[in-house]
């Protein structure tokens, strides 16, 4: 049945966390680019300015760098109001040992933030919830917010009645965005395949240590262990700013397992001396989405996020981001029935839930490594080595990087893992732990906390002109600018503010830098990596649209400045005046 949205269709999304704020985003920027006039309304009961359950979305919080740069290119930048640390490394802990491994630019691309007001505990309001924050993004672009629960769903006529309290309301599509338990709800209800998500026990807890303790013993690095508890797939200490989260994600969590984690030593030595770890005053056990639903839409209903697809134990809000973007686009561009999702948003959905099944693999194999204590210090071996020598490849801490910060799909880590020089790399290094055992420890480093990019100084150049690029930039705070060289001589040809990109063109073609550009004062910039960002655009090339639209803004404003020299009277030399004839006495 053909179906699409007209002027004054009427879009309900259901639930305001990042897969609903996402998606009303994203229908009303679409809807704007070819003049469609809709309106969207989202039914979120939380308020997520209010510390403790009332405003929280049970999650670690954290935004992967992956993710970062995506929102960066399409114009949402992550301000230090909402992001408390920025992270720069992760330091993995065995038993015995701990490496920390640097990002490769040495950049905070990673932001750690309280999905919520913070925990109930929580004395200081210094910070706002990135959920919050996304939600008031869709505000501003016209989105009603509706702070009510939604009771009840059924239909009228072919469309989706959406009942909140004792009122109901009917619309073109329903958007549920909701987590698998009030989702499973709501799917039942709206007549879709039967098969839900499968769902794991998590564990997630909010330790308030203040601010200046928690610089002092986390720094910016966020903690990851490698510990052989049965039936942790994984478990992370997160820096904010003046509480730790700990997440321990997998499918046997419960009591004695929380417990042993706690009295496990390489968490203690994490802690200021003589503090004894245990979960702190906000805790929960939410559930996870660990494997898809069948289907995940039908003639005007579509599930985005927690409720259909995530990505397994990382980057949840990055499949919220890709699942609210690619059924927003199917729905605006295409039309909203069966068959339109079909074409347009199930081979996202799908893609993610493929990618799952090499994440599955690849932590059945973490498993097995922690188990076995020999390979174990290989790998932890291995890594600190190569955190000393930067001149080298280093593979095993690209592994571990991608892995745990859910930058890279699984199935390109998977493939990683079994490239030759790796394999034998691991291979001799177990050898060499069979019969003795070392340790190592990775170097220490933290830039200023709750900012993402990295700092330049008044003067730093931050890209040459003549170098090749593989990557643009974005001016997170302060300003450059822009430096043509010709000859030996110097003319500053531009200047660059907050939100501005430049170096956009490494990004389409690898050519020289046509110019140097250098911070003017004290300056942020974060990098967009070309591989990343084509990876996205081959997806869904309309993820290009916001770099084509300054690409346009700069053609217009040089051919305004064309125009203007050509219509600039010439200065022609002027002519000496003939000498006066004076006559002489």
């Amino acid at each position: 049945m053909a179906a699409r949205l007209e002027k004054g269709s009427r879009v309900a999304v259901v639930g305001g966390g990042p897969a609903g704020s996402l998606s009303a985003y994203f229908l009303l920027t679409f809807a704007r680019r070819i003049d469609l006039d809709i309106s969207v309304d989202v039914y979120e009961p939380r308020d997520f300015t209010k510390a403790g359950p009332a405003g929280c979305n049970m999650c670690g919080g954290i935004v992967s760098e992956s993710l970062v740069q995506m929102l960066a290119a399409e114009g949402i930048h992550l301000p230090a109001t909402v992001v408390q640390r920025g992270i720069d490394s992760y330091v993995f802990h065995s038993d015995t040992n701990r490496i920390r491994v640097v990002t490769p630019l040495k950049e905070k691309r990673i932001a750690a933030v309280h999905r919520g007001g913070g925990p109930r505990d929580a004395k200081e309001r210094k910070w706002g919830g990135l959920d919050g924050y996304l939600l008031s993004l869709a505000r501003d672009l016209g989105a009603r917010v509706v702070a009510a629960s939604v009771t009840d769903v059924g239909w009228d006529g072919g469309r989706p009645v959406v009942h909140c309290g004792s009122s109901a309301e009917t619309y073109d599509l329903v958007v549920v965005a909701t987590g698998v338990k009030t989702g499973s709800h709501l799917v039942e209800k709206l007549d879709l395949p039967p098969k839900r998500p499968e769902t794991a026990k998590t564990y997630v807890t909010e330790i308030a240590l203040g601010e200046e303790t928690i610089t002092r013993h986390f720094g910016s690095a966020m903690q990851m262990f490698l510990l052989d508890i049965p039936g942790v797939d994984c478990a992370a200490i997160i820096p904010k700013g003046n509480f730790v989260t700990v997440c321990l994600l997998g499918r046997g969590i419960d009591n004695d397992v929380v417990e042993a984690f706690f009295r496990s030593a390489a968490v203690a030595r994490c802690f200021p001396d003589g503090w004894t770890p245990s979960e702190g005053v906000c805790h929960c056990s939410p559930k996870i989405n660990v494997r898809e639903a069948t289907v995940p839409f039908k003639d005007r209903v579509v599930l985005v996020g927690d409720c259909g697809v995530t990505r397994l134990y990382k980057d949840g809000i990055g499949s919220a981001y890709r699942t609210a973007r690619a059924a927003a686009k199917a729905a605006v561009f295409s039309g909203v029935s069966s068959e339109d999702f079909r074409k347009h948003y199930l081979p996202t959905y799908r893609e993610i839930a493929a990618d799952n099944r090499f994440g599955r693999l690849i932590f059945a194999v973490v498993h097995g490594i922690k188990a076995f204590a020999p390979l174990l210090r290989a790998v932890m071996k291995v890594c600190a080595a190569e955190q000393v020598r930067p001149r080298r490849r280093p593979r095993m801490s690209i592994v571990l990087w991608d892995m745990f910060t859910g930058s890279r799909p699984y199935r390109e880590i998977f493939w990683q893992t079994l490239n030759p020089r790796f394999l034998g790399l691991l291979l001799w290094a177990s050898a060499q732990e069979l019969t003795r055992g070392r340790r190592a420890e990775g170097r220490r480093k933290h830039m200023e906390e709750g900012v993402l990019g990295r700092e330049y100084a008044d003067g730093e150049v931050i890209c040459r002109q003549g170098e090749e690029g593989d990557r643009m930039f974005m001016v997170e705070a302060g300003r450059a600018e822009v430096v043509h060289e010709e000859e030996g001589l110097e003319a500053v040809v531009g200047e660059l503010g907050a939100g501005d990109i430049f170096g956009e063109m490494a990004i389409f073609e690898r050519q020289p830098r046509s110019a140097t550009v250098r911070a003017k004062g004290p300056a942020r910039i974060l990098t967009l990596d070309r591989r990343g960002f084509l990876t996205r655009v081959h997806e869904d090339p309309s993820t290009a649209y916001r770099i084509v639209e300054e690409m346009s803004r700069r053609i217009r404003k040089l051919d305004a400045e064309l125009s203007r020299l050509k219509g600039r009277p010439r200065r022609t030399r002027a002519t000496r005046p003939a000498p006066r004839e004076v006559s002489r006495p």
